[in-house]
């Protein structure tokens, strides 16, 4: 192999670039000549990538489906361009199915290998795409243990490599909350994540405030506390809230849930770092009615759609998915869990179940990864 193979990566958003940047360093390590280049953000330019397309701060600019088609098909035609010009010798999508298809289709269609980095759950939504995905990849990195087994089952050629959330989480607490302490004085402590785009926030933030409410009714010494993940989401939790009296604490979240006894959290990744933390949650997530009559209910395939239910292969904690914005029924979703003690425990128990099913990989995610990369690139001949 040469010491100086040219990798093209792509990432679209926030969580991607980060990903990514991740990857890349590994990679910069391993292969300290490798020329990587291709569609990103900051992070990983900060990682050595040269960033010729800037994706993610622009795509976090874009309203509208419409106006997303014709900027992604721009991006798209520059890529070609790229991966014309400087043939690399493997192509690196990372997330972002949507746009991915076409940038795996496009490494396929040039004779160049693809590395698909976080696989597309399509074990969710969408079961008729697996032939798609093992056609248009040469491997997977999958980061959720069950996606191996089932990928590989259908003619994906698929590897786990762990999830990149846990390479950096700071441990748990050797001594967790007293949940039976909290149940008997009334001291709760509980965290509210309303999510880190614009669009959840708004659907979320001011539901979880009338659960704070709710709460403080009933233990008037409970504390409630919104984590958000930056400033920025502050802000947005801030002007979604009002005057709500709720503490918002930025940049903190795992700090927040080391020290919470309950959860509510919208679904995500968040789920999983809360599961680490070994809190009891409530799961939700705001879908328009109509969105989830006409399209949502035909397209998934799963039973459960929270991760840490996913993971477990049952409902190991309350879910209100999909959630048509009903307050009430949010917050009787809540009063129920922390009046019951032994669900509490149960739950706890359970999540840091699901939290270990992910954690203490022999490597990083991303050095896995790498190492997939690498061989790739190896049999390849680049």
């Amino acid at each position: 192999m040469s010491d100086s193979p040219t990798i093209f990566f792509c990432a679209a958003e926030a969580s991607g670039d980060a990903h990514a940047a991740e990857l890349i360093t590994a990679l910069k390590r391993r292969l300290p000549g490798a020329r990587i280049i291709g569609a990103g953000g900051q992070r990983m330019a900060d990682a050595g990538c040269e960033v010729a397309i800037e994706m993610v701060s622009q795509a976090t600019m874009l309203h509208g489906p419409f106006l997303k088609i014709g900027y992604y098909r721009r991006c798209l035609r520059q890529m070609k361009q790229i991966m014309d010009e400087t043939s690399p010798a493997v192509v690196v999508p990372v997330d972002s199915p949507a746009l991915n298809w076409h940038v795996a289709r496009a490494a396929k269609q040039r004779g160049i290998g693809v590395m698909y980095y976080i696989a597309p759950q399509v074990w969710a939504w969408a079961t008729h795409r697996v032939g798609k995905l093992a056609r248009l990849t040469d491997h997977v990195a999958c980061i959720l243990p069950f996606e191996q087994d089932y990928l590989r089952a259908r003619g994906v050629n698929a590897t786990f490599v762990g999830h990149p959330l846990f390479d950096h989480a700071a441990p748990r607490p050797a001594s967790l909350p007293d949940l039976a302490e909290a149940s008997q004085t009334g001291r709760w402590r509980v965290a509210l994540l309303p999510g880190s785009r614009a669009g959840e926030i708004a659907d979320h933030a001011s539901a979880m405030a009338a659960v704070a409410d709710a709460i403080a009714q009933r233990w008037p010494e409970a504390v409630c506390t919104f984590a958000a993940p930056d400033e920025t989401a502050a802000q947005r939790i801030a002007d979604a809230v009002g005057d709500s009296s709720v503490k918002i604490v930025a940049g903190q979240t795992p700090k927040v849930l080391a020290d919470s006894h309950m959860a509510v959290v919208t679904s995500g990744t968040a789920t999983l770092l809360t599961a680490h933390y070994g809190v009891p949650m409530v799961v939700v997530y705001k879908l328009a009615w109509l969105t989830y009559q006409l399209v949502g209910r035909w397209i998934l395939r799963t039973q459960f759609l929270s991760l840490v239910n996913i993971l477990a292969d049952r409902e190991i904690v309350p879910e209100l998915m999909p959630w048509f914005g009903s307050v009430g029924k949010l917050v009787d979703a809540v009063l129920a869990q922390m009046t019951d003690l032994e669900k509490l425990t149960t739950a706890r128990r359970d999540v840091l179940a699901v939290s270990a099913s992910l954690e203490g990989g022999a490597k990083p995610a991303c050095e896995a990864t790498a190492d997939l990369v690498i061989d790739l690139i190896q049999r390849r001949g680049g």
